[in-house]
């Protein structure tokens, strides 16, 4: 849909003719601008596998204007010539960016600090301004010590530190061996302690540092418990360095543990999961169960050990029949004899079940000469391809609302692509908003509505009479179907994790759909170039790129030329659209 507001773009060109003059630049109305970057290597401090030359010192900088353009770039700040001295500017503003150079910061690694920092400055003729640009460190630093009675009474151990992100390597620190810290992106971790005692006993723990912050530095160190018990947890924390050092007691003897890991909770279901940290001798792993509870309520309901699923130390179960948008708490318990241990205790919010605003298609309003599919300007969850075509009249609204046609109700969305004076026109609708004109050339959308439900499948009810395809030029490479053959419309939906900005003039704004785009959580589509006697159901199972992610907003979009970004299609496609909703089951479709 990168086109939907080309042909407002083609439509002013018709009607306007406009000349540019080139100047030659004149350095006398020129600015000038000096950039200083000051590294702040204090810890307060997100790393795929480091490349070996990895240097977290060798700076990238970009000055980019207002329009958003890089003026000047490098990626070696300290030896660039263009960057030392003054650099020649046109007067406006500027966002200077730095980073360490090499690296993007998605993964986790040993010794691997990422830095970043940006300023905004103002150049004005005949002046020098100075960009001062304080570089501070982007990730969450962790060490992990060991006390010399943790040595003395095991004879290994060591601790996996993995983060709540996906896609971040998990690093391994053990006793003995590894030197040095590691570096993780902002996100919950978990300390995973596995020991061998000097009777040849394993067993292990896990911890869990829930909220860290950049440049947060977390020291952790292993010491024996007092006793034969489980011992504590201390923590002290250093406000001016935000240094954490966690003293964690470990017993030299094993003893049963469990831990019940954070819940997978969607609309009407949950995935549960745990694990067994350490175990006796005599530990029997059918007596294992899983109790859970709404958050209100006194008392657990048990799931037995029969209905989970085991591997190994490893317990999971999908909790079913939950309401939406309501608290629960789970655990694992273990019981022997008069031996009683309980997990901790996870506690979790079920996902909204939300439905579609206007997804019958009954509410629309007038703003000028554009129809909209909404109830007014201040309920607006649809926009649509009328605010390029109708300027030109309010006979040029593409998609409009059929009063005589429905599934249901006293509305639907109709969807027919025209010709409009000079060009062709596709017919759309999406949720999202017209943003601005880029010039003559297109438009800037914003693709996407505040939603954090997560559906299983997009549903409707559809009527397509596709026109032989009569105008345009068969565009290649994107698998066009040739002139006089059918026209193709196209129905997708996709959740994403932001609202996307798409300038319609740019490719590289546009998002991929096949999961390797990271906004992207799940994503379904479907195409049809035959024709519809009657109004019939669409179902679109939507496929979840991340089982676990959460989305904050909903991309729906939908043609009746599927090519119109082309300017291709035929003039006499009409798809008609009605009765919107989300499908919320148990079974979700994850790659």
């Amino acid at each position: 849909m990168k086109k939907i507001y080309s042909i407002l773009s083609i439509l002013c060109a018709a009607f306007l003719a406009v000349s540019c003059t080139l100047d030659k630049v004149n350095t006398e109305e020129m600015g000038y601008l000096k950039v200083e970057v000051n590294t702040v290597e204090t810890t307060h401090t997100r790393v795929t596998s480091k490349p070996s030359d990895y240097d977290a010192k060798k700076l990238h900088v970009d000055v980019i204007n207002e329009a958003g353009t890089i003026v000047l770039s490098t990626d070696d700040l300290a030896n660039d010539d263009n960057f030392k001295g003054n650099i020649l500017l046109a007067p406006g503003k500027y966002t200077v960016s730095v980073h360490s150079a090499g690296w993007d910061g998605s993964d986790s690694a040993f010794g691997a600090p990422y830095y970043s920092g940006m300023t905004r400055v103002t150049v004005t003729a005949k002046t020098l301004v100075t960009a001062n640009v304080t570089c501070t460190l982007a990730t969450v630093k962790v060490t992990v010590n060991w006390d010399q009675s943790f040595r003395d009474n095991f004879s290994t151990a060591q601790t996996i530190i993995t983060s709540d992100l996906d896609d971040v390597s998990l690093r391994n620190f053990k006793m003995g061996t590894t030197v040095g810290s590691a570096y993780f992106p902002v996100a919950p971790l978990n300390l995973m302690l596995s020991v061998t005692n000097k009777s040849g006993q394993q067993w292990g723990k896990t911890d869990r540092i829930e909220d860290p912050q950049a440049r947060d530095h977390f020291i952790i160190t292993y010491k024996v418990a007092e006793g034969g018990k489980m011992g504590g947890v201390t923590v002290y924390v250093d406000d001016a360095t935000q240094t954490y050092t966690y003293t964690i007691e470990v017993p030299r003897k094993s003893s049963t543990a469990l831990e019940a890991k954070p819940a997978n909770a969607w609309g009407n279901f949950a995935m549960l999961s745990g694990m067994v940290t350490a175990k006796t001798s005599d530990f029997v792993a059918d007596n294992v169960v899983l109790q859970w509870k709404k958050q209100s309520d006194a008392d657990w309901t048990t799931v037995a050990n029969s209905a989970l699923t085991v591997s190994g130390d490893n317990y999971s179960y999908k909790l079913l029949s939950l309401s939406p948008a309501t608290d629960y708490r789970y655990r694992f318990q273990y019981k022997k004899d008069d031996v009683e241990v309980n997990s901790n205790e996870v506690a979790f919010k079920t996902d909204p079940m939300t439905e579609i605003t206007n997804g019958g298609f009954e509410n629309w309003y007038k703003d000028g000469s554009v129809w909209y599919p909404n109830a007014d300007a201040n309920n607006h969850f649809w926009d649509s391809s009328n605010p390029g075509s109708a300027s030109m009249g309010e006979s040029y609204n593409v998609t409009t609302k059929s009063t005589t046609d429905v599934h249901s109700g006293t509305g639907a969305a109709r969807l027919g692509s025209t010709y409009v004076i000079i060009k062709f026109a596709a017919a759309s609708i999406y949720s999202g908003e017209f943003d601005h004109l880029v010039g003559t050339k297109g438009a800037v959308l914003n693709w996407g509505q505040p939603f954090t439900a997560r559906p299983t499948a997009f549903k409707g009810w559809m009527k397509y009479t596709p026109g032989s395809i009569n105008r345009g030029s068969q565009p290649s490479g994107v698998g066009a179907p040739a002139k006089n053959e059918n026209d193709v419309c196209q129905i997708y939906c996709a959740l994403l994790t932001e609202r996307l900005t798409i300038d319609n003039t740019d490719m590289s704004t546009f998002p991929a759909w096949d999961g390797s785009d990271p906004r992207i959580i799940a994503y379904g589509s479907l195409t049809q170039n035959t024709s519809d006697a009657n109004w019939k159901q669409f179902n679109i199972p939507l496929t979840y790129y991340n089982a676990t992610r959460k989305p904050t907003h909903v991309l729906i979009v939908c043609s009746s030329s599927k090519y119109g970004d082309y300017f291709y299609g035929s003039d006499s496609s009409v798809l008609l659209l009605d009765d919107f909703e989300f499908e919320y089951g148990t079974e979700p479709t994850i790659q």
